[in-house]
């Protein structure tokens, strides 16, 4: 383990410090954080080196976490407050942020060894779930690794776009992908890039293959891009909902939903908008009438209702391009990260593997990944972040070889030890 990470000496890779700024809107909180993950890229390409940290680059975290731990707070609600614009203001959760760098900072100030310590303090069972996940999985070289991001390898955040990957993450995730899988893939819902996965991802290149839009995109380790086909009827049809969906947010009544939560993606064959976020920002008949308002938009563009799907998960909406019939059920269903798996490992000629392969995930829309690998591998191991009783035992009947564990950080640390 890296004892010793932060040096005296300057990296030259570290080129742009982060000076202490006083942020008040919403935009100069999204500027700060794309500074973080200028900063944060180069060093974690340094520590897999093997090197040290200059002792500015741990400066610059820290005037970051100042200038966000001093966003102006309302006396009244206790909410962090940022303006949207000139007039309006929105209230905002920061754990995230303030949290993410309160770790990067200590993991380069002590070290990993006080790094995982400091984590015990503050997870419940940390230590036992780690110590039982390690042992499970030790020996083992998968040849595909295979997750999602948000909630699974990756702690929540309320906005997309802040949800920068810490340090540490992507240290311990590139480390065991290098070190102890043939294929690691990440397969996300969101989109790959503008504003995507690629945006906020830290991890070194052609470590990764990276795929957005449940699999419907992604980029290969080599760095070359591939889609799935979409046929050209349902193509302008997305892309009329999409440009609905951005004129709609031009306006004045409905602008604030741009900046809460996911925001608006533009996937490839889906687009999804956020109607709420985790803090319940937004009045609860707001939210309910926007959604009202983006029924109506779909049903203007596919009054049969053959070529898109909703899915409203409460605190987004998702408009997702169908596919076809299910054979069994006759009933038009959606692309779904099953869907995805099957044509990356197809496209890179990984249908079969030799080894085990290691599947992670955290919610019911990784479930149709889990059994894709299922039915393609004959050794499949799982681990999914979770506190659901009820999709624990989804997993455990599809996956016998699982394991469940209640935090994002505590699977990081497995497989960070694991790859030691």
């Amino acid at each position: 383990m890296h004892t010793t990470i932060v040096n005296e000496r300057s990296l030259r890779t570290c080129n742009f410090p982060i000076t202490l700024q006083d942020i008040r809107t919403l935009k100069e909180l999204y500027r700060l954080k794309a500074e973080t993950r200028d900063l944060r890229e180069p060093i974690v390409r340094n520590i897999m080196k093997q090197r040290v940290v200059g002792k500015g680059c741990l400066e610059s975290l820290k005037n970051a976490l100042y200038s966000l731990e001093t966003i102006y707070i309302d006396d009244y609600t206790g909410q962090r407050l940022l303006r949207l614009d000139g007039m309006k203001q929105i209230e905002v959760d920061l754990t995230y942020e303030i949290r993410e760098l309160q770790k990067d900072i200590y993991y380069l100030e002590y070290g990993e060894d006080r790094f995982i310590e400091y984590l015990a303090k503050f997870i419940p069972g940390f230590t036992d779930y780690v110590t039982e996940g390690v042992e499970m999985l030790r020996g083992k070289s998968f040849s595909a690794f295979i997750t999602d991001r948000d909630g699974t390898t990756n702690n929540y955040c309320g906005r997309y776009r802040s949800s920068i990957q810490p340090i540490y993450n992507s240290v311990f995730l590139s480390r065991f992908a290098k070190n102890c899988c043939r294929y690691p893939l990440i397969i996300t819902s969101a989109p790959l890039k503008d504003f995507g996965i690629l945006n906020v991802s830290i991890n070194p290149e052609h470590i990764f293959v990276y795929a957005g839009s449940k699999g419907r995109e992604f980029i290969d380790i080599d760095g070359d891009f591939h889609s799935f086909p979409i046929e050209t009827g349902k193509q302008e049809m997305i892309r009329l909902l999409n440009e609905r969906m951005q004129l709609l947010l031009l306006d004045p009544s409905f602008e604030k939903f741009n900046f809460i939560g996911s925001a608006l993606q533009i996937k490839f064959g889906q687009t999804t908008i956020a109607r709420q976020d985790i803090t319940r920002s937004v009045n609860e008949a707001e939210s309910a009438a926007f959604l009202e308002k983006i029924k109506g938009v779909v049903r203007d563009i596919d009054p049969e209702g053959k070529n898109f799907r909703i899915e409203d998960t409460g605190l987004d909406i998702e408009i997702i391009l169908t596919i076809d019939v299910d054979p069994e059920t006759g009933l038009i269903r959606d692309f779904d990260k099953g869907d995805g798996l099957e044509f990356i490992c197809h496209k890179m000629a990984i249908d079969h593997a030799g080894g085990p392969v290691l599947v992670c995930g955290d919610t019911s829309s990784d479930i149709p990944m889990l059994k894709k690998a299922m039915e393609m591998y004959s050794d499949v191991w799982a681990i999914f972040v979770t506190r659901d009783e009820k999709l624990m035992r989804r997993v455990r009947e599809i996956c016998p070889k699982s394991y469940m564990v209640p935090y994002p950080d505590i699977l990081l640390t497995i497989l960070g030890l694991l790859s030691l």
